[in-house]
């Protein structure tokens, strides 16, 4: 499936999955308050949501998915027998990470910590098995089986949250809780579709150890990212309040259109990145990027007139109206996403090229930015999160110009494709 086929289904698919986490988001900045600080511990929950998630990706799940590329494409949709075991118990083990979230949180009412320390223990296991479904699909070029899974989560999440309302469930289970439904559903339907659509994978199980170093690399530069949100939103609750941090989520809720964009596009073009990355192919390597930020510049300006600011024709003043309490707030968390979000088909290009040492070094680098910027708070109060990510992301920037340079100084490589078969991989 081509770019242009394959993208209107992976637009869907990213689309989906994150309005099922921005729907959660929105009734958080809509039934917690600010001023108490109810909100802003939502905050830390979140960004130690992002941090249990990202280990079982980056440590087991993504090499699993590149190693995923030397099958047949029918072949990789039946995959799962061979990653899941390697992946699920690294899941397991990295969504007790969330609980690290009742360090700044902790001087919080125990009915709001305990029912979100649960619930977020239990999304953060889940929710990095069913993006790897899903990215398994898209890979496996079967893309509307992955939007397929992406509604079902969405549905799910939309009626969970509906139902929880009705019978008056306690808000402090609400948010997490709907996600640890539709992610349960979701993950059910996409591996029940995969089953149904692919041939059987040939090859024995990965084992974690047989990821190498390649994924310890890939779980500590995914680390530093996420860990230095959290570290700087415990910063800003702590030097500023929980209710300037509130202010953040709010802003980042309502921002949130840019990275679902960004999303749907990495799920489509971050195959042919991490190919382009993987055979040193310069010119393949700048026409995805060139799309990537160009598309990514387009649509953020768009989302900044339109979203950005506290206007009749905003939809999301009336969806997140905390997001508008604070002048250019929102703008400003909106550009930050669009330069975040442009770079993406250069970081699969590094992955798909061996490079992980080196973005391992620019993250280290940029984290240390993004959290020197934290400390800025009490001066430039809610703003401080926003200016806090772009320096992290314009130190990535750079960093991502220099490594590609190495990367692709190396010789070309032979397209796995151009080689002559492997006899061993027909035996079967």
């Amino acid at each position: 499936m081509g770019l242009t086929r394959a993208l209107p289904a992976g637009l869907l698919d990213a689309g989906s999955a994150a309005l099922a986490t921005f729907v959660t988001g929105v009734y958080a900045a809509n039934y917690y308050d600010r001023e108490s600080g109810e909100l802003g511990v939502y905050a830390l929950f979140f960004a130690i949501f992002l941090v249990a998630a990202i280990v079982p990706f980056k440590l087991a799940f993504l090499p699993g998915e590149v190693r995923l590329l030397s099958l047949p494409k029918a072949e990789q949709l039946g995959g799962f027998r061979l990653t899941l075991p390697a992946g699920v118990p690294v899941a397991l083990a990295g969504s007790l990470v969330a609980l690290l979230a009742l360090i700044p949180a902790g001087d919080a009412e125990s009915s709001l910590l305990i029912p979100l320390a649960i619930t977020t223990v239990i999304t953060g296991f889940l929710s990095p098995i069913q993006d790897h479904v899903r990215r398994v699909m898209h890979q496996a070029g079967r893309s509307w089986l992955a939007a397929t899974t992406s509604i079902v989560q969405l549905s799910t999440a939309i009626v969970a949250i509906g139902v929880a309302i009705a019978i008056d469930i306690d808000k402090a289970w609400i948010p997490f809780g709907a996600l640890v439904v539709a992610n349960t559903i979701s993950t059910s339907t996409g591996l029940y579709l995969a089953h149904r659509n692919s041939q059987p994978a040939h090859g024995a199980r990965y084992r974690l150890r047989s990821l190498g170093v390649s994924g310890r690399w890939l779980a500590g530069y995914g680390l530093l990212p996420v860990g230095a949100t959290f570290v700087a939103a415990s910063i800003v609750a702590l030097v500023a309040g929980k209710d300037i941090l509130g202010s953040a989520e709010a802003a980042r809720v309502a921002s949130r259109p840019v990275l679902v964009f960004m999303a749907g596009l990495a799920a489509i073009m971050n195959p042919p990145s991490l190919i382009a990355g993987r055979d040193r192919n310069r010119a393949e390597g700048r026409r995805l990027s060139g799309i990537a930020w160009r598309l990514m510049l387009v649509f953020g300006v768009a989302m900044f007139l339109w979203m950005g600011f506290d206007w009749v024709g905003n939809p999301m003043v009336w969806l997140v109206e905390e997001a508008f309490t604070v002048e250019f707030l929102t703008a400003a968390t909106i550009l930050t996403n669009t330069f975040w979000g442009m770079w993406f088909s250069d970081e699969s290009q590094l992955i798909g090229g061996g490079r992980e040492i080196d973005i391992f070094k620019v993250f280290l680098l940029a984290a240390l930015v993004q959290i020197a910027v934290a400390f800025t708070a009490p001066i430039t109060d809610a703003f401080a999160v926003p200016l806090s990510m772009l320096g992290f992301g314009i130190v990535r920037w750079f960093g991502y110009r220099w490594s590609l340079r190495r990367l692709y100084a190396q010789p070309p490589r032979v397209p796995a494709e151009t080689k002559p078969p492997d006899p061993t991989l027909s035996a079967g």
